[in-house]
């Protein structure tokens, strides 16, 4: 009796710590896919943004940007928005397109898109012209500088679902043109 007493508290102590994993497994498993969907949907669209600078042929940085309007609202308005964009990194200025329609996802800079899992996410996306001073040492000549212009796209991504809605991705991809004069491109307005 006392060995089937024994065997039973073993094997309930051993089927706890077995459900303890499973708990730990699906929250790691939800994370998991929460990122997975983000980071898709962070994917998308800067592909959507790559393919507009390459479909530009003669100044791609003039060609994507945020709706004026819209943007406005967004940083006026969304104290997310605007609190995300303080904190981006290098600093820029805000690149609009006057083509842009409203309706473009391009155009948008905070939507609700659904990811992968069929859940709900809030996008935010950042276009900022960034200029930057290269500096290069030649070992003849003494030193040389360029200075270069990029338009830097960022999306974030968060999670509309959960308290505080939280930043679950963050991707951030530069559009560089080269040196101003020595290629296509001008200095963004």
């Amino acid at each position: 009796m006392i060995e089937l007493i024994m065997a039973v508290v073993l094997i309930t102590i051993a089927l706890l710590a077995l459900m303890a994993s499973y708990d730990g497994a699906f929250i790691s498993m939800h994370k998991s896919a929460r990122t997975n969907a983000a980071t898709q949907l962070a994917d998308t669209q800067l592909e959507l943004y790559s393919s507009l600078y390459a479909l530009s042929t003669t100044n791609p940085n003039q060609q994507i940007g945020l709706n004026s309007s819209l943007l406005t609202t967004a940083e006026a308005n969304d104290a997310y928005y605007s609190t995300d964009e303080s904190s981006l990194s290098p600093s820029g200025t805000d690149a609009t397109n006057a083509s842009c329609s409203t309706t473009s996802a391009q155009c948008e800079p905070v939507q609700t898109v659904t990811g992968l899992d069929g859940k709900s996410y809030r996008m935010e996306t950042f276009v900022r012209d960034v200029a930057q001073t290269l500096t290069c040492t030649m070992t003849t000549a003494g030193s040389c500088s360029a200075t270069t212009h990029q338009r830097v796209v960022t999306v974030i991504i968060r999670d509309p679902n959960s308290s505080g809605t939280p930043k679950i991705y963050t991707a951030t991809e530069a559009f560089d043109c080269g040196p101003v004069g020595t290629s296509a491109c001008s200095a963004p307005s």
